[in-house]
C-alpha cells in the first residue's frame, strides 16, 4: 500500500514540475516579445475597456498570481539546492515560485521603472505569503505523518493546494463570465496569448489603480492610444467584440 502510494506521488510530482516548467517558459517567452511597458500594456487593455471588468481583474489577478505562486512553491528546483533568507519569510529552497517572482521583479522594472518599483511590495507580499502558507502546511504534515509513522508528500496535507485551486478557478471563472462574456462583451486576452496575458496582466491590473491616483499619466496615454489603435484594427479584421459596435 505505501509503495503504490509513493508511486503515485511520484508521478503526481514530475507532471507537476513539467506544469510547472511549462507555464514559467510560457510567460518568460511571451514577455521578451513586448518592446516597452506601452506594448505589454496595450495587448491587455484591448481586451479590458469596461471599468468593472477592470475592477474585477484590479482583484482577481493578485489573486491569480498569488494561488500559482502557491503551486510553485511547492516544487524546489531540481539540481538546485539554493538556501533563500528573505524578511518575513521562513528559510526555504529556491523554487519555480522563486524563478517566476524574481522574473516579474526584473521584466517590470525593465519596461517601466516607476511601476516595476511600486508593483515590487505587492509582488514580495504575494511571495512570501505563498511561502509560508507552503511552510506551515508542510510542517503540519510532517507532524501528521510522524504519528503515523510515514512519509510526507510534496503535496503536503492537501489543504493549501486546494484553497490556491479554488482561488484560481474563481478568479478565473470571474474574470471570463463576469467580466467579459457579461461586462465586457469579448473574448479575454488569454485566448490571444497565454503567456504573453499572464506576463502583462499583473502590471496592468495594479495601473488601473496608479492611473486613478493620477501616477504616471503618460503612459496612461500612449496606452489608451495604442488600445486605440489595436482595437480599430481588430474591429477592421472582423473580432468579436462589443465596443466594435460603436465603431461601425
Amino acid at each position: 500500500m505505501a509503495a503504490l502510494k509513493n508511486a503515485s506521488s511520484l508521478r503526481s510530482l514530475l507532471l507537476a514540475h513539467a506544469l510547472a516548467i511549462s507555464v514559467v517558459f510560457v510567460i518568460i517567452r511571451a514577455a521578451l516579445s513586448f518592446r516597452d511597458a506601452t506594448d505589454a500594456l496595450a495587448f491587455y487593455g484591448v481586451y479590458h475597456r469596461e471599468k468593472w471588468n477592470q475592477l474585477i481583474h484590479f482583484f482577481g489577478v493578485p489573486l491569480i498570481i498569488w494561488s500559482l505562486l502557491i503551486f510553485l512553491a511547492h516544487l524546489p528546483l531540481p539540481f538546485f539546492s539554493l538556501k533563500i533568507k528573505i524578511p518575513f519569510a521562513p528559510e526555504h529552497r529556491a523554487t519555480y515560485g522563486t524563478m517566476l517572482a524574481l522574473f516579474y521583479a526584473i521584466f517590470f522594472l525593465k519596461i517601466d521603472r516607476i511601476g516595476g518599483v511600486l508593483y515590487f511590495p505587492v509582488e514580495y507580499a504575494e511571495y512570501v505569503f505563498a511561502v509560508w502558507m507552503h511552510a506551515t502546511d508542510q510542517a503540519e504534515a510532517r507532524m501528521r505523518c510522524d504519528k503515523r509513522q510515514e512519509n510526507p508528500t510534496w503535496t503536503g496535507t492537501g489543504w493549501v493546494l486546494k484553497v490556491a485551486g479554488l482561488m484560481h478557478f474563481l478568479s478565473w471563472y470571474l474574470q471570463i463570465h463576469l467580466g467579459h462574456m457579461i461586462l465586457e462583451g469579448a473574448s479575454p486576452a488569454i485566448t490571444a496569448g497565454f503567456g504573453a496575458a499572464l506576463t502583462s496582466a499583473p502590471l496592468f491590473a495594479f495601473y488601473e489603480g496608479l492611473w486613478l491616483l493620477g501616477i504616471n499619466p503618460e503612459l496612461h496615454i500612449s496606452t489608451s492610444e495604442l488600445v486605440a489603435q489595436h482595437t480599430e484594427a481588430m474591429c477592421a479584421a472582423g473580432a468579436a467584440m462589443r465596443v466594435c459596435e460603436s465603431l461601425m
